[in-house]
């Protein structure tokens, strides 16, 4: 008997390690390959960080813009000429082509910028026209001088906004293709990580590997019933700790997890984008960890359903 035990002991450690992976796996399956998680529960951050980092890119890049405008001003005209509905038909078209990589996983992913980079050149006019306003009329005869900043200090009458603020206009749109792409593409064939992992493997493997941990964590369960055999309350008592030392742990791994923003944010050469690329980070995180606890609380419950009915069978 106390072999049996001792081998049953074992197959709930296994079953505990392999519910860990289960919650890990459950977590990705409902978060990365469902299309709501980028359309719904990610497309407002998502938005906010291309937005913030474009804005800080075309900051860095020109230092007439830095000198003119504000990371404030510029997040409202981009927020004027692109705004999130416009995100979102990208978003689209961005989950149609993770939708066909399960088909052909060796195909690039890509995210089509164009439409972006035309709503930005937009924006370059947009913001030409707002300093071309800014300069006051050349008043009396008034002869305009060339200020620091590169601008007239005054408009004479009969100049148009092209001969003053075309030149800046050009700046703009110079800013804007050096801050953003025509596309961006991943290619998921590209080795990740010392290991050289392939991240279409994940596309492959994902559906194989869910149907296998669950297989196992069955087949665990009736081979620690058949090991224990009876009486039947010690079968619920293996069987209880299982889940519930399993739930327990998976709550332990979801808060672990927050670890993760801070250490990939450290990784990152230069700080322009650190601090934004954190925090998306951190929502992503958060929505993947909520996964893994919807897993380990229903085994949490399971496993205090199972260890009460013990009890109350023994008590009887």
């Amino acid at each position: 008997m106390i072999f049996r035990r001792a081998v049953a002991a074992i197959l709930v450690f296994i079953f505990i390690a392999s519910s860990l992976a289960a919650f890990l796996v459950y977590a990705t399956s409902n978060t990365f390959f469902k299309s709501d998680f980028y359309e719904k529960e990610l497309s407002e951050d998502t938005y906010s960080f291309l937005v913030n980092a474009t804005v800080k890119n075309i900051i860095n890049e020109n230092e007439f813009v830095e000198e003119n405008f504000t990371e404030a001003d510029l997040r409202r005209e981009i927020e004027g000429v692109f705004p999130e509905s416009i995100y979102n038909k990208m978003v689209r078209q961005l989950i149609s082509e993770m939708e066909t990589l399960r088909q052909d996983p060796s195909m690039p992913l890509t995210l089509e910028m164009g439409t972006y980079r035309e709503s930005l050149l937009t924006l370059a006019h947009n913001m030409s026209y707002r300093l071309f306003e800014s300069i006051p009329k050349c008043e009396g005869g008034e002869i305009p001088d060339e200020l620091s900043n590169g601008l007239p200090s005054c408009v004479p009458p009969e100049v148009e906004y092209n001969v003053v603020a075309a030149p800046f206009s050009e700046e703009f749109e110079k800013s804007i293709y050096a801050a953003v792409p025509e596309q961006v593409q991943l290619d998921l064939n590209s080795t990740v990580g010392e290991g050289g992992y392939v991240l279409s493997n994940v596309f492959q493997t994902l559906d194989t590997l869910k149907v296998i941990i669950y297989a196992v964590l069955l087949l665990l369960l009736v081979m620690i019933a058949l090991i224990i055999w009876k009486p039947f309350s010690s079968v619920l008592a293996y069987m209880g700790s299982a889940f519930f030392i399993s739930g327990v742990l998976g709550v332990v791994l979801s808060y672990t997890l927050f670890v993760l923003p801070p250490t990939i944010a450290e990784k990152i050469n230069g700080e322009l984008l650190r601090d934004d690329i954190q925090t998306l980070v951190e929502k992503i995180i958060g929505l993947f960890s909520a996964e893994v606890q919807k897993g380990a609380y229903i085994f949490l419950a399971l496993g205090a359903v199972l260890v009460l009915t013990r009890i109350f069978m023994k008590k009887r």
